[in-house]
């Protein structure tokens, strides 16, 4: 028996069957719901109204959750607990839809020498006689100057006619060559200004994706939004959790994330007038569970130790194979996994920050739902990762929201106690974003409201940021367990180099949460080193920046290639110090304390 959940007040009606979840109805249809704990009923973020029809009582968490929202449970329920048991109307919030989140675009930027994997000539064929009856591509390569000439099987079949009707006209063709000398085709006339590559940054939350001019190096435009995927969920383990033997839900999340890309590409193509069929190459970077779903692998070996995935460095792959909505004889290039969990995102960011030629010891530290860290000292560059979760993006705190208007980005403390709220738009306080929770409970703890520990010093268990915007106990620990994550990350970094934490010459802050982060503030809270301002540094979407790189330059391609060669991976998860060390970071402290122990140098042992 089929039923019926009509949404108010659009009048749409969804079919349903008996016992599906809501959630799946919803997204199923289209519609944007926000599923950051991937259907765990643990973010309270899914809340939806239900106007009519049968509502099955809430258990005690939904019904703990719903207070948390100054919700009254009578009416409104998660919608991925509600399985539907007769015709429904339901009215779907605002506050229950992915938002539109704010999107960081740019890197500190770094001069890349200009030597694209594709290039343009133009040429008139030499055309075949009598004497010499040679072939039409041939001709072609007696024209260009060349001793060989390889064709990619899909390019014959379009160089055929063009190639014809150039001799007869007696007019010039240009010849898209890749790597090699690979012929990917011919087009009439010159076209020899008009070759464009498309570099881009598949976050787990957001996309965003840059069309370079490749004859110049120049960004025309620009373009971001969020991961469609969302609706799985807000973190990695979520993701691969839903693909995880399920090859249709694996196809699904690949479904969902070529749709974002190839929606940018069209936003870029609409605002630049440069069509899709121009864009020649494209480079992807992405963390290791993105990239084998955006090529729908397996990502079964990344739920279980050791976390192994199909592949570190994938071959250049033919655009029409990956659903990219490119020229179809273009090419798509995947940034380099390097170990594990730290994927080809952080190895786009060693290629902007140049890591490996920065002078002394360095920390490249990327936060977001995975917390990735590369260290490089003068001997040796080491790398691990630690599950933050989605903390630092709002998705699992209570009134957590990703960096979007009404999100409190900044908060202060004033000398009368007061805290004043710094919200992204400049309007009203609707949540809380990471830098703003930082801020918070940076200004908590030193207002007494907060203990070092992580309890809440009032008789109201719960802080007030703002009229109806309450930090709770979970929202705290949910903040304590991914700063500690991050800090013994580094702790255990800085162990296996016999390096102190005053050793470190710079640190490297990346990606869009770190692009607003108070320092002060994190050194505070304890999520970052207590070190002298100069050293720490914010890069900006390094992402995007290295794979615009690793778009102009050949050269800088094979360094990311080598990358993975040389750097060590740090496991934590089989680490039997990992435990330890995690628990006594919990407690919101400034590190390093002014007694700081003396790391055994290797000099000295």
């Amino acid at each position: 028996m089929r039923l019926i959940v009509s949404l108010f007040p659009s009048g749409r009606r969804l079919p349903a069957d008996i016992g599906e979840l809501l959630s799946d109805v919803l997204v199923r249809d289209g519609v944007p719901l926000n599923l950051y704990c991937g259907r765990r009923g643990v973010c309270g973020k899914c809340f939806v109204e239900i106007l009519s029809g049968e509502v099955p009582p809430g258990d005690e968490s939904e019904r703990d959750l719903a207070r948390e929202k100054n919700l009254g449970l009578g009416r409104h329920r998660l919608a991925c607990r509600l399985r539907v048991q007769g015709d429904l109307v339901v009215r779907v919030p605002e506050q229950a839809l992915i938002p539109r989140a704010r999107i960081l675009t740019r890197g500190r930027g770094r001069e890349i020498p200009l030597d694209p994997m594709v290039r343009k000539v133009t040429v008139r064929s030499v055309r075949p006689d009598l004497q010499s009856p040679r072939a039409l591509l041939d001709g072609l390569k007696a024209g260009l100057g060349l001793s060989a000439l390889r064709v990619v099987p899909e390019a014959l079949f379009e160089a055929a006619g063009v190639l014809s009707e150039a001799l007869e006209s007696d007019s010039p063709v240009t010849a898209v060559l890749g790597a090699g000398d690979e012929l990917r085709g011919v087009e009439r006339g010159n076209t020899s200004s008009r070759l464009f590559g498309l570099a881009v940054d598949l976050g787990t939350t957001t996309v965003a994706a840059d069309l370079v001019d490749l004859g110049t190096g120049t960004v025309i435009k620009t373009a971001g939004g969020l991961n469609g995927q969302s609706v799985f969920g807000a973190d990695v383990v979520s993701r691969i959790t839903a693909a995880f033997k399920d090859m249709s839900r694996a196809a699904a999340l690949r479904a969902a994330v070529l749709a974002s890309i190839n929606g940018l590409i069209l936003e870029l193509s609409r605002e630049s007038g440069v069509d899709p069929g121009e864009i020649y190459e494209t480079v992807v970077a992405g963390n290791t569970a993105m990239s084998h779903l955006f090529l729908g692998l397996p990502v079964d070996g990344l739920a279980v130790a050791p976390f192994a995935g199909v592949f570190t460095a994938a071959p250049p792959l033919p655009a029409d194979r990956t659903g990219l909505k490119i020229n179809p004889l273009g090419r798509v290039y995947l940034s380099p996994n390097l170990q594990s969990f730290v994927g080809g995102d952080v190895a786009a960011g060693l290629v902007a920050t140049d890591l490996a030629a920065r002078p002394g010891n360095v920390l490249f530290v990327d936060l977001g739902t995975n917390g990735e860290l590369v260290l490089k000292t003068d001997r040796t560059m080491m790398s691990t990762s630690t599950a933050a979760g989605p903390a630092f993006e709002g998705a699992s705190i209570s009134c957590g929201l990703p960096a979007e208007d009404g999100a409190v980005e900044r908060a202060v403390l004033r000398d009368d106690g007061t805290i004043v709220l710094e919200t992204i738009g400049g309007g009203p306080a609707r949540g809380v974003c990471g830098t703003g929770l930082v801020d918070l409970i940076a200004a908590f703890l030193r207002r007494g409201d907060l203990a070092p520990d992580g309890r809440i010093l009032r008789l109201e268990k719960r802080l007030a940021a703002a009229p109806d915007l309450f930090l709770t106990a979970s929202d705290i620990r949910e903040f304590q367990l991914a700063a500690a994550a991050v800090k013994t990350g580094i702790r255990m970094l800085l162990e296996a180099a016999a390096l102190n934490i005053e050793d470190l010459n710079e640190i490297l802050v990346a990606g869009a949460f770190g692009a607003r982060l108070d320092v002060e503030n994190a050194a505070a809270v304890g999520l970052l080193p207590r070190l002298p301002g100069d050293r720490v540094k914010f890069v900006g979407n390094t992402s995007l920046e290295g794979a615009r790189a690793l778009l102009l330059s050949s050269r800088e391609r094979l360094r990311a290639e080598s990358l993975p060669r040389v750097i060590r991976h740090l496991p934590l998860a089989q680490n039997e110090a990992f435990q330890n060390i995690f628990i006594k970071e919990l407690p919101f402290k400034p590190w390093p304390p002014d007694e700081a122990p003396q790391a055994p140098r290797k000099e000295d042992s």
